[in-house]
Formats: structure tokens, sequence, C-alpha cells
């Protein structure tokens, strides 16, 4: 099976790889872009922030083994960090951390970015790091606030989750049609299981992402294998991949494997899940690990590493 990857940082360039049954193979560097920290791929397109104190975000057009510039707009907010798309590609959603704000921009036929229509400012503590529609709902989660806002389509807010003070939630992933969320935080490196009950979140679970606690370290991306059996974790600092499985509802780590770089800042499964793929943003590199589908376990794949420079996003597109 065949990928695209295409993968962001904090460059001027969007680089494009093919992958194949774990052979990754350089393509074109998409050049005249500040700071594509993060990507978003929906059908043909391709929306980028531009992550820089006068916060942009671009569209661009799939063509091949190329991008196509479409159109990108100054958003009047700090620090783009996160972007994404709802699956009719009539939104787009963009998380500012600095600016502690949230933006909803219409998606027009074409691809290009339209109209403002609707943002969210929070507290002046706020560090909004994520939003995501998932499963007909808005996800956000505030870093500086440690809290998590979640939303109705009309921007309604539905609930909100209070983490322990200080714990920086970064991102998260939902499971049991929006009943179960894992929520990664930055600060106390910590995975959070929240189950929905008596319509309200209550904590059933919290367990720590690393085991090396005398080093500092920022616990970074958070997946979720289809099949909902294995959680994987990033660890800046500790630069380690935490595994877990999720046996009766209840998270055990089984592994924690070197990132083989240094400051892994996102990580991917590949479509077919039998590779995973993460970005070690201070070590210029990109690892590629093997997987085990029985336990979700993970095994360096040692002949793959690729240099990128300062790579912070990995998306992929099946071809």
């Amino acid at each position: 099976m065949k990928e695209l990857f295409y993968i962001g940082g904090y460059t001027n360039s969007i680089n494009i790889y093919v992958f194949e049954n774990g052979k990754i193979n350089f393509i074109n560097e998409i050049k005249g872009i500040k700071n594509p920290s993060y990507l978003n791929i929906n059908k043909n397109f391709i929306y980028s922030v531009e992550e820089q104190e006068n916060g942009k975000i671009v569209s661009y057009k799939i063509n091949d083994n190329d991008l196509n510039f479409i159109n990108s707009i100054d958003i009047n907010a700090s620090m783009p960090c996160y972007i994404t798309s709802d699956k009719k590609r009539e939104n787009l959603l963009v998380a500012n951390y600095e600016s502690g704000s949230m933006i909803v921009f219409e998606l027009k036929m074409d691809g290009s970015i339209g109209k403002e229509k609707y943002r969210i400012s929070y507290t002046n503590k706020s560090n909004i790091h994520f939003a995501e529609f998932i499963d007909g709902k808005i996800y956000v989660v505030d870093l500086g606030n440690d809290s998590i806002y979640i939303y109705n389509l009309q921007m309604s807010l539905l609930y909100t989750i209070k983490v322990e003070k200080g714990a920086g939630p970064r991102h998260l992933v939902v499971t049991d049609r929006g009943n179960t969320i894992y929520i990664v935080t930055e600060y106390s490196n910590q995975v959070l299981m929240y189950v929905k009950k008596n319509d309200d979140y209550i904590l059933k679970q919290k367990i720590s992402t690393i085991r090396n606690k005398n080093i500092e370290t920022y616990a970074s991306a958070i997946i979720l294998s289809k099949d909902n059996k294995n959680i994987y974790i990033a660890n800046r600092g500790e630069n380690t991949i935490s595994v877990f499985e999720i046996i009766n509802n209840k998270l055990k780590l089984v592994q924690t494997i070197s990132s083989y770089g240094d400051y892994p800042r996102d990580i991917i499964l590949s479509e077919n899940e039998q590779y995973v793929i993460v970005a070690n943003q201070k070590s210029d590199n990109i690892a590629i690990f093997t997987r085990n589908p029985s336990d979700g376990k993970l095994l360096i794949y040692k002949d793959e590493a690729i240099k990128v420079e300062k790579p912070s996003c990995i998306k992929g597109r099946k071809i």
C-alpha cells in the first residue's frame, strides 16, 4: 500500500514523501510558507497554519505529487498551532495558542478558505492547543487553563471538563461514540481517561506516560489505533514513545521505546497500521517503527530513518 506523507515543521516548506512497505522516499518540497507546524488533509486539499505572531492559514490543492496554492488568510490571531476540517469540507477550525482563541472559517467548493463564521476568545491565561471535529461535536483543549470544552456544531457549550491544575492538557482522542475521552497532558506527562456518566464526564484513570521522572519531559502527540486497542504517546525530553493497551476499559503501559531522535513532536500510524512514524523535531529526523498487531508493541525499522528539518507534523494520504 502506497501513501504520500506530507511533513510540516518550523521551516519555510512542506515536504512530500512516498511511503510503501516501510520504505520512504523524498518526492517534492513546497516552498513559500512560514512555519507550517500543523497540517490537515481533506479529500484533495491540504490546509496549513503559519505559526507566527501574525498568524495565517493556507490552502492547497493536491495535484499528484505537487501542491497548488489556492489562498491564504490573515486570521488576526497569534501562533495558530492546530488546524482541521469537517468531513463534508464545509468548515475549517483553527486553534490559536498564544491568542487563546478558536476560530471557524467557511470552506468553499474550490477548496479556498472563506469568511470567518465563529470566534471564541477565552481567558487571558488560555493557550488553545487543539480543536477538532469529532462525531458531530467540537472538542477544544485549553492547555493554559487546564480545561476541555465540548460544543455542538452551532458553538453552544455542552460540557466543560476541568483537569488537575497545572497538568497542561494538550491533545485528546475519543472512543465509544464520545463516551470515553483520553487526554494527554504536557506538564504532568499523563493520560487522563474520562468516562461520561449521568450527563457529566468523570475521571476514571490517570497513568504516567514516562518511566524516568528525573528528566524534564513534555508529552506531545496522542494517537489511537482503529481497533481501539492501543494508544501511542510521544514524550519530548525523555525522547520515547509510550505504548498502551486498552484492556477491560483500562490503560496498561506495555512498552516504552526510544523515539530514535530528539524531541518527538508528532506520531502517526500508517494506513494499514503496520507502521508507526515519528517526527523528531530537534534532531531533524523521521523514525519508522514496525507495529505488532497483536499487542501494539513497536520495533525500530532502522534502515529507514530520514532527515527532515525541524518536523512537527506528519499527515498521510493513501494513493
